[in-house]
């Protein structure tokens, strides 16, 4: 017997891989190069990928179902992030390898 609390989505499950393909991952990526603590779930009944993003003990987290949604808010998210941080919001490049000094 369904719940009127389950949702009855027909059963449809959100594809986590294809969510994060429309670029989300870079973005998602981006928040913890500048700090953030960053959390990624699937609703109990698969139906919406949960994000969370935590930075300096604030969290806010969203649910989707569309992978267009999800990589416009997480280029928010980037962006948010990085200027509460004060630094750029583009990807940074790496730097060089440091090399250990011998003892």
């Amino acid at each position: 017997m369904n719940d009127w609390f389950d949702g009855d989505r027909g059963n449809a499950l959100v594809d986590v891989v294809e969510m994060m393909s429309e670029g989300a991952d870079v973005n998602l990526f981006r928040c913890v190069q500048s700090g953030a603590l960053i959390s990624v779930g699937m609703t109990r009944d698969g139906g919406a990928v949960s994000v969370t993003v935590t930075l300096d003990g604030k969290w806010r987290r969203e649910y989707f179902h569309d992978a267009n949604q999800l990589t416009l808010w997480s280029e928010a998210a980037a962006e948010a992030v990085a200027v509460s941080r004060g630094v750029d919001a583009a990807p940074a490049t790496p730097p060089p390898p440091r090399r250990r000094a011998k003892r």
